[in-house]
C-alpha cells in the first residue's frame, strides 16, 4: 500500500478518534473552528488582510503620532471589504492547491525511487584506480 492510499484510509476514520472540547463548545453555538498550519502564512487569509491594513497605515502616516496611527488603523480595517476577503480566500485556495500538487509530486517521486545501498569502508581506492597502477 502506498502513502496516498494509506492516508486516504486514515482520513476516513480520523475524526472518530479526534475531538477537542473547544470544537464542541463552538459547534454548540453554531461555529466551526478552523485550524491553520503553523509556519505557513501563505495559507492564512488574515495575513493578506493584515498586510493590506499595514500598507494603508504606512502609506498615510505622516505625523507618526499614536492617536493619528489609531485613526489610520481603524480606517484601514474598515477598508477591508467583503470583496477583499473573497480575493484573499481565493488566493489561499490557489496556494493550497499548488502545495498539494507539489506534495503529490514528491510522493510519486519518492515512491518510485529505487533503493540505493552505500557500503562505507575504510578503503579510499576503487577498483578502477588499481588497474592504472603499474605492478
Amino acid at each position: 500500500m502506498f502513502k496516498p492510499q494509506l492516508l486516504a484510509k486514515v482520513k476516513k476514520v480520523k475524526r472518530q478518534y479526534m475531538s477537542y472540547v473547544v470544537d464542541h463548545m463552538a459547534k454548540d453555538v453554531g461555529h466551526n473552528i478552523l485550524r491553520l498550519p503553523p509556519y505557513h502564512c501563505e495559507l492564512n487569509p488574515i495575513e493578506l488582510a493584515w498586510a493590506m491594513v499595514k500598507g494603508h497605515v504606512k502609506q498615510h502616516n505622516t505625523t507618526y503620532k499614536i492617536d493619528d496611527v489609531k485613526i489610520l488603523l481603524n480606517t484601514a480595517i474598515e477598508r477591508v471589504i467583503i470583496e477583499n476577503w473573497q480575493n484573499f480566500i481565493q488566493h489561499v485556495k490557489t496556494e493550497k492547491d499548488k502545495l498539494t500538487q507539489v506534495d503529490e509530486n514528491m510522493d510519486d517521486i519518492l515512491d518510485n525511487l529505487e533503493p540505493y545501498v552505500l557500503t562505507i569502508t575504510g578503503d579510499t581506492s576503487n577498483s578502477d584506480d588499481d588497474d592504472d597502477v603499474p605492478a
